[in-house]
């Protein structure tokens, strides 16, 4: 088994302090002590609009600086890894969930108890052919991020809010998107491992996390030679074991050789075009965000020498 050594973290720490974005080194700072997790509070006030939802391109590789559903998503992704929860009681932590669920609910249409991650005026900014705006994009994007989003309101609001009693009346769509046979793409294991994490977290509906569990082994079985799915993501906190198990742990020292000789992981995903010269500064910022959620992940697995 391959670990990070602690001379290898502390020469991250430095090159993520010189030149990774804000946000990043305070989800860096929170990973390692719980009492900088304020910070990140402050950071993402940096990427609201004026309709509350998030933008400002929290997702690198979307310059929108309007709001959208994925940008959104990313915002209350990284309030549940960083284990905030329903109970936090900090007076800006309310302000901002009030705000991302009031632009999710109100402002936000739904179909087929989907979100469309995308909106039209990301075609007039820099960005990757991802986040080119589709009216139907549930062909390629299915139930991602939706199914994500309703685990982390669930998760992360209090059970007294709105938001939190719309989210479990939508969330009965959901599921029902467990029994159709579609192969799974890394969105939908993206979404429905995050949803499985999040209830699993409160307690709630666990019918449901163990048929969500079954099928996410039963489509990973399938795809295990598939380099482009992320099974260390996709099980974090589930018990596995046989191939699945060594297919997890392979990758994991995969990911810790693939860090590159100036230290940092580098972004592997590219834009799909050459439209856009901000390709290349995005791919700046990438090392630093790769990098924590890297660190994140393999802190996790207790991959990294304490």
């Amino acid at each position: 088994m391959v670990i990070l050594t602690k001379d290898d973290l502390s020469t991250i720490e430095r090159l993520l302090y010189n030149k990774a974005r804000d946000i990043d080194v305070s989800i860096y700072n929170a990973l390692q002590d719980e009492t900088y997790k304020d910070f990140i509070l402050d950071s993402l006030t940096l990427y609201f609009t004026k309709d509350g939802g998030i933008g400002n391109a929290l997702e690198i590789d979307n310059y929108n600086p309007n709001a959208s559903v994925y940008q959104t998503y990313e915002a209350l992704r990284i309030l549940s890894a960083l284990n905030f929860d329903k109970h936090y009681d900090h007076e800006l932590y309310i302000q901002i969930l009030n705000k991302i669920g009031n632009y999710l609910f109100n402002r936000c249409p739904i179909e087929n108890g989907l979100w469309n991650p995308l909106v039209e005026t990301n075609d007039d900014y820099a960005h990757s052919e991802e986040y080119s705006y589709m009216k139907n994009p549930f062909s390629i994007w299915g139930v991602h991020p939706t199914v994500a989003i309703l685990g982390y309101i669930l998760e992360l609001m209090p059970e007294s809010k709105a938001y939190y009693k719309k989210a479990l009346k939508q969330i009965g769509y959901i599921f029902a998107y467990l029994d159709n046979d579609d192969v799974w793409t890394n969105y939908t294991f993206t979404s429905f491992s995050a949803l499985y994490a999040s209830l699993k977290k409160i307690g709630l509906f666990p019918l449901e996390c163990k048929k969500i569990e079954e099928r996410m082994k039963k489509e990973a079985l399938k795809q295990l030679a598939d380099d482009t799915l992320n099974f260390p993501l996709y099980f974090l906190g589930v018990e596995v074991e046989g191939d699945l198990k060594n297919r997890i742990e392979d990758q994991l020292d995969e990911l810790i050789a693939k860090r590159a000789k100036h230290g940092l992981w580098e972004h592997e995903k590219s834009w799909g075009n050459n439209r856009y010269p901000e390709e290349d500064s995005a791919s700046l910022k990438w090392l630093g965000a790769e990098t924590v959620w890297n660190l994140y992940l393999l802190k996790e697995y207790g991959r990294i020498e304490s």
